[in-house]
């Protein structure tokens, strides 16, 4: 039971560690066209973006890193989701399963079952839509919308998985006299069984 309890705790560690990861990856993929196109770091580049028109370059480059960042998303939660189905078989077989970690298991596969099948597919179509778009569109309010929904529950995952993590931390302290106890246990019903009268045979 401790063993498995230790790779689920070493599971949950990597999926929470790779989600945090993911999410700091894709927010710097936007930052670095910025970053990118004020130190393209050649004269050559710097020449061909003065030609070609910064602002121009500019909108080229985000909607670039807007489909990187959708096929982060979308193979991330798909090995996000294999992840939760191998912590919950990890809990759920390996030993005495507690409903609190299993229920805290099945949440989190539930939230990225949830990005993954509705939000990350309407943030992705809206997205997409916006870039043809003025910034003042209509669409944009509902984007943002979204955006703050899958934001939200991205963050609700990992203070769940922080939850679990603790709780996997804590172990109940050891008895040390626990095989002595169950010893004297089996002894003492093995005395009252050779103490019984034997059944007559007839």
């Amino acid at each position: 039971m401790i063993q498995y309890r230790r790779l689920a705790a070493i599971l949950l560690g990597v999926w929470l560690g790779a989600g945090i990861f993911t999410d700091l990856a894709v927010t710097q993929n936007f930052q670095t066209v910025d970053r990118f196109l004020a130190a393209p770091g050649s004269i050559g580049t710097s020449v061909e973006l003065n030609r070609t028109g910064r602002e121009h370059a500019r909108l080229i480059l985000r909607r670039n890193a807007g489909e990187e960042n959708n096929f982060i998303f979308e193979n991330w939660e798909r090995a996000e989701m294999i992840l939760g189905a191998a912590l919950f078989a990890m809990l759920f077989f390996g030993g005495r399963p507690q409903k609190l970690m299993l229920a805290a298991a099945v949440s989190m596969w539930l939230i990225v079952a949830a990005q993954h099948f509705f939000l990350s597919p309407e943030v992705t179509d809206m997205g997409r839509k916006l870039a043809d778009l003025p910034d003042n569109a209509a669409l944009t309010k509902r984007f943002w919308t979204f955006h703050g929904i899958y934001s939200g529950s991205e963050i609700l995952k990992l203070l769940v998985g922080f939850a679990l993590a603790v709780r996997l931390s804590i172990r109940r302290k050891s008895d040390p006299d626990h095989f002595a106890k169950q010893f004297e246990t089996q002894r003492s019903g093995a005395r009252l069984s050779s103490a019984e009268p034997g059944v007559p045979r007839g």
